[in-house]
């Protein structure tokens, strides 16, 4: 038996179409929350609807993340990938020409329920393309298009915004558009299939519970958080979470495979996962608004300040890469949790001081983030069997964004309510901007959680983790250590370069 891989020119398309499509989507999350004021002035909305642009793209795309993963798993990533980005562009364009606020949110969840495809089916899309012993080098590169899509949105949004005005920023995000033919060609014609229905109700049931989990902090940072939509949040997470719980207990085949939460070492990583990204896109938020109240910097200023977290942000992700394929995860997850750690101090310590000062402490936080978030994938594409994988890294995408979007929410509850009467809670911080020094403080707390969490990290070079650890499907061959992939001709795509060849398992 044998495992089918693309080759190393088509397994580089691969990468290059994947992390075009992904810079665009980042691009625009990040983008937006900085042209917001415009979008209002533009559409004459009130700054309590403008709010719902970002909470209404928030919440599609963690409900919409995790079924883009299950039915991956049944037709195939690279179809599902395609028509994400078209729905994504289609929803820019259309954003860019709205006229009114009703309009404009409809264009954004579209944009939502496109978008939600590219990360979690990205990385299945390149994790099937390269082999176990380059894969953490590929995957960082993703993380390296994240981190410089997540930190050039606010420079790119702002400058754009005041040389063309707010609707060009949605303009050059549908360019996406003309990657999808090079995209057609690259992606492989073969994909892997399970068997097994579709658990609508479970599926209802995680949406419900991530929309609510999402709109509490959101709508309770914003508007209190006895405010009804507070309520109706929390009403929905509970259900949702009843919901699923019941039909992981009692259906036949349940949205989210029972495998994967019996597995410590996969709720280990995704625990990681959800930790470390609570403390990474807060600061990448909230820092442009400290930046923009507290210092009155321009949105260029503002730019030229986050640039050194893009930076080091990608030469982390690419040097963790790298080192997890030699040694495994371990030891970058380690170095990247404690640079996380000092950079955040910093943060809390020299919020109200200098910009450049912030800039240095920024720039750290994107390297110490680089370092962790490629092991998490890479060591899940390993630990996971390729019937589950879809499911498995749409997961940890979905935890991605849940935890990112609970520390920003936290953050900015922090930086409104909290300092105290003669200072803030970190002894070394003095000056302006006392809530957001408490803020960056605790979260060290989910930071410090996700290093404790490491040890149990599997060793995750190509031979380390053995048959008995994977993650597979009831029945499902192993062959030395490596579960033998079942691919299946995907006859009704007929994209990608006929070169695919054959590599032979470990220990043919």
């Amino acid at each position: 038996m044998a495992n089918i891989v693309t080759s190393g020119a088509s397994a580089k398309a691969v990468l290059v179409v994947v992390c075009f499509a992904l810079f665009f989507q980042v691009l625009n999350a990040s983008a937006v929350g900085v042209i917001l004021p415009e979008i209002a002035t533009g559409i004459s909305a009130d700054m309590s609807q403008i709010g719902w642009l970002m909470t209404g793209f928030l919440l599609v795309t963690g409900i919409a993340i995790p079924f883009y993963g299950r039915l991956a798993d049944r037709y195939g990533a690279g179809r599902l990938f395609v028509m994400g980005v078209a729905l994504f562009a289609v929803g820019s364009v259309l954003a860019g020409l709205a006229t009114n606020f009703q309009f404009l949110l409809v264009m954004r969840i579209i944009q939502a329920v496109g978008g939600a495809a590219v990360p979690g089916l990205g990385m299945v899309l390149v994790s099937r393309a390269y082999g176990p012993e380059s894969r953490g080098m590929a995957l960082g590169v993703i993380a390296a298009t994240i981190g410089v899509g997540s930190a050039a949105g606010p420079l790119l949004g702002g400058v754009l915004s005041e040389l063309m005005g707010w609707r060009s920023i949605f303009f050059v995000t549908a360019s996406v558009a003309l990657t999808i033919p090079f995209t057609i060609k690259a992606l492989p014609k073969f994909e892997q299939r399970s068997a097994g229905s579709l658990d609508l109700i479970g599926g209802i049931g995680l949406g419900l519970m991530v929309a609510g989990i999402l709109l509490v902090p959101a709508e309770g940072s914003r508007a209190g958080w006895t405010s009804d939509w507070v309520i109706v949040g929390a009403v929905m997470a509970a259900v949702g979470m009843g919901t699923l719980v019941a039909r992981q207990a009692f259906a036949s085949s349940p949205f989210i495979h029972r495998e994967l939460l019996r597995n410590a070492k996969y709720l280990a990583l995704a625990g990681m996962s959800f930790s470390v990204m609570a403390a990474n896109l807060a600061p990448l938020i909230g820092l442009p608004v400290l930046l923009a109240f507290s210092h009155g910097l321009s949105s260029l200023e503002i730019g030229l300040v986050m640039v050194p977290g893009a930076v080091l942000s990608a030469a982390g992700g690419l040097l963790s890469g790298r080192l997890t394929d030699r040694s495994g995860a371990k030891i970058p997850v380690r170095i990247g949790s404690l640079v996380m750690l000092v950079a955040l101090f910093g943060l809390s310590a020299y919020s109200g001081s200098s910009p450049w000062i912030i800039a240095i402490f920024a720039g750290l936080m994107g390297a110490g983030f680089g370092f962790v978030n490629t092991p998490l994938a890479a060591t899940i594409s390993k630990l996971v069997s390729g019937e589950m994988l879809a499911s498995a890294l749409s997961m940890n995408s979905m935890l991605f964004f849940l935890g990112g979007s609970v520390g920003t929410a936290l953050l900015f509850a922090f930086s409104t309510t909290s300092g105290l009467a003669d200072g803030s809670l970190n002894p070394l911080h003095s000056g302006l901007a006392a809530g957001f020094s408490d803020g960056f403080l605790l979260l060290m707390i989910p930071v410090a959680f996700a290093l404790g969490l490491s040890l149990a990290l599997p060793g995750v070079s190509s031979r380390e983790i053995s048959g008995a650890e994977k993650i597979t499907t009831p029945g499902e061959t192993i062959v030395e250590g490596v579960p033998v992939q079942r691919w299946v001709p995907n006859c009704s795509v007929p994209w990608a370069p006929e070169s695919v060849e054959t590599v032979p398992t470990i220990g043919d």
